[in-house]
């Protein structure tokens, strides 16, 4: 029998209660009182300032710019919005060209008009960093850019600074997002209320980096997993659904077929692949799982991977947050979660 056939045997015989679970959280334990941590969030709207510029005056504001943003300015310039370096000769015209290019215009109004208040932003992100000082004492705030990127990447990670491109969340019904043809299914990672969850997972991910000595399912899905633990540790009263992106019917269709889903992992042999197109269709972006079939939500493997985290830190108590992220074989969380959906 085929993979896709028979884990649609298994689907027919399950009671059909399973089609409607109640929404049990994924929650990990009560959180931690931390409003006696004090932070001091230092959130830099740097795209108000870039675009009060009169584009045919950019030269004249260079000088200033480079003073006040110095190395962000670089990073920006040259790996974000590729206008060089800023002290390149055609620089100038470069960001004459970008500020006075008419959709960034358009994209400016709508993230003026979604990202207002500010103050409301920097108390969530102040929330987050909180949770992270609890756990992390010793690591630093970064400071908080906010830019507009041309629709590249969502997170700029340095080790003093991080940059949001906030064109990026401005809601899954944006109109932005419909005329870039961006597929239904990744349009509610666009939402507003990602940008902080989205913050903190990009922190784990710098600061904590994936051991590709080891890569196999089993590993991406485990190294995953441990990113959305750290996430619902940072942002505790996320909801399950925004923490794995699937709407309220996915969501339910991953925790009624749990134990099937590991069931084809396992019977298929692809715990410990290494096949790339195999990796992709459990990890990467897509509408659905290909092995599960169409009615389940894509990278269920994440998914599996945070249950595989929650089994290891049930049976493993005195391990922290930190001994967690520092543990780089997923092989041997993997072992000792025993886990048993």
């Amino acid at each position: 029998m085929s993979e896709n056939r028979s884990f649609w045997f298994r689907l027919l015989v399950l009671s059909p209660v399973a089609f409607v679970l109640l929404f049990n959280s994924c929650s990990c334990e009560r959180p931690p009182r931390v409003d006696h941590i004090e932070v001091d969030i230092n959130l830099i709207p740097f795209y108000e300032d870039l675009f009060s510029i009169n584009p045919d005056s950019f030269h004249l504001e260079l000088d200033r710019l480079k003073k006040t943003y110095g190395k962000y300015l670089e990073a920006y310039s040259l790996g974000v919005i590729g206008a060089g370096h800023p002290d390149d000769s055609d620089y100038v015209e470069n960001m004459r060209f970008f500020l006075d290019y008419e959709p960034n215009q358009e994209v400016l109004d709508t993230v003026r008009h979604v990202f207002h208040d500010k103050d409301a932003l920097k108390r969530e992100l102040t929330k987050a960093f909180q949770y992270y000082l609890y756990y992390f004492p010793d690591e630093p705030v970064p400071d908080i850019y906010l830019h507009i990127s041309g629709f590249n990447q969502n997170m700029v990670v340095d080790s003093t600074w991080l940059s949001i491109s906030v064109e990026q969340y401005l809601g899954a019904d944006c109109i932005f997002y419909e005329w870039l043809s961006v597929p239904m299914y990744l349009r509610r990672t666009k939402a507003t209320e990602k940008v902080v969850p989205d913050v903190m997972k990009a922190i784990a991910m710098s600061r904590y980096l994936y051991n590709d000595s080891i890569d196999d399912l089993a590993n991406q899905m485990i190294y995953n997993g441990k990113l959305l633990w750290f996430v619902k540790h940072m942002v505790p009263d996320i909801p399950d659904t925004l923490l794995f992106d699937f709407s309220k019917e996915e969501m339910a269709w991953v925790k009624g077929f749990e134990k099937d889903m590991w069931a084809v992992v396992v019977e298929q042999k692809h715990l410990f692949s290494t096949d790339r197109m195999t990796l992709q269709r459990y990890i990467g972006k897509s509408p659905f799982t290909f092995f599960f079939g169409q009615d389940s939500p894509g990278r269920t493997g994440h998914y599996i991977g945070y249950r595989i985290i929650q089994s290891f830190m049930r049976r493993n108590p005195d391990v922290t947050l930190r001994e967690l992220m520092e543990m780089d074989n997923g092989h041997e969380i993997f072992a000792a979660a025993r886990y048993r959906p």
